[in-house]
């Protein structure tokens, strides 16, 4: 997910917005400190929104279906069956 995706920069506005208004509408917060504490919360959306998105969406193809799985350990168990009968 890049940092400059519309969902990193809305949550980042969400997080700092207090930080924002306080520098832009009542001027009692000097805008390089809100700013700063802007670019701050991109950082921090962009590694949360990231680390949910794995694992909430994992890539297609890298989990397997519960079937897949099931068959796949009972050929494993078959085939180290037959070895110990031998």
């Amino acid at each position: 997910m890049s940092p400059l995706s519309p969902a990193v920069l809305t949550a980042a506005t969400v997080v700092s917005s207090p930080a924002l208004w306080s520098a832009l509408v009542d001027q009692t917060m000097p805008l390089d400190v809100a700013l700063t504490r802007y670019l701050v919360a991109v950082l921090i959306c962009w590694a949360v929104i990231g680390v949910v998105a794995e694992f909430a969406f994992p890539a297609p193809g890298s989990v397997k279906p519960r079937e897949a799985q099931e068959a796949q350990e009972t050929r494993e168990n078959s085939s180290s069956g037959e070895g110990e009968a031998a």
